[in-house]
């Protein structure tokens, strides 16, 4: 096979090879950062998602106690803010001391006592609602916040996921573009290439190789006195 056939294989081969090296590369470099953009949404996610769930809760407390999910959810929103640790311990102290007054002037079972225990109630219920629902308010903002933050982590890490593809395809093609143009230009070489042209006609199997030594006779004496050798007479 001529030099030049060789030389263009070699040529395209390589190209081949190196462009594959680079895919390869360009893959493994997109799987990772990929994989590194879908830990960070899951690390967001699993931080934010308490806050988001309470804020769920409070917004749907919210909406009972204003009875827009009708009067049973509101009865049960008011109850359960009747029966929360900080309103219980006001009542029961504000009721001791309603009482305690009461005994101090002998009426502590009067219809008057009851009527100042009830009217107690009624405005610590009153003072102490808006108070709890604006701490509702709050819980339910947070869990907005919360919430709006899973949603641009989701959506910022799949507009870095779209950017990386789209980087790692472009690469893509352009390695395919350069090992095309590798293979073309070795082929564009060979049917060039003369000893390539003869070794197709079947004219030449090898180019002679010139510049070395010029063509010697068997027994002819040359530079230095070098005797080419004589032909053999019997054969090999």
């Amino acid at each position: 096979m001529p030099f030049g056939v060789a030389a263009a294989g070699i040529s395209a081969g390589a190209g081949i090879i190196g462009g594959v090296m680079q895919s390869n590369a360009i893959k493994s470099g997109q799987s990772q950062a990929n994989a590194a953009v879908q830990q960070g949404i899951q690390t967001a996610t699993n931080q934010l998602s308490p806050w988001a769930t309470t804020g769920v809760t409070t917004n749907t407390d919210q909406a009972d106690l204003l009875g827009l999910n009708g009067q049973d959810a509101a009865n049960a929103a008011m109850a359960k803010f009747q029966q929360s640790p900080g309103y219980q311990w006001q009542m029961q102290q504000g009721l001791r001391g309603v009482d305690a007054g009461a005994a101090a002037q002998g009426m502590l079972r009067s219809g008057a006592t009851l009527k100042a225990e009830q009217t107690f109630g009624q405005g610590l219920a009153n003072s102490n609602f808006q108070q709890y629902f604006q701490n509702l308010q709050g819980l339910s903002g947070q869990g907005l916040s919360a919430a709006g933050g899973i949603a641009s982590a989701a959506t910022g890490g799949a507009a870095n996921i779209a950017q990386t593809d789209a980087s790692a395809a472009n690469a893509q093609s352009s390695i395919y573009g350069n090992m095309a143009s590798s293979i073309g230009t070795a082929a564009n070489g060979l049917m060039n290439n003369q000893g390539f042209q003869s070794y197709l006609r079947g004219t030449g199997g090898a180019q002679q190789m010139t510049g070395f030594a010029p063509a010697m006779q068997p027994g002819q004496i040359g530079v230095g006195g070098f005797q080419a050798p004589l032909a053999p007479t019997g054969g090999y």
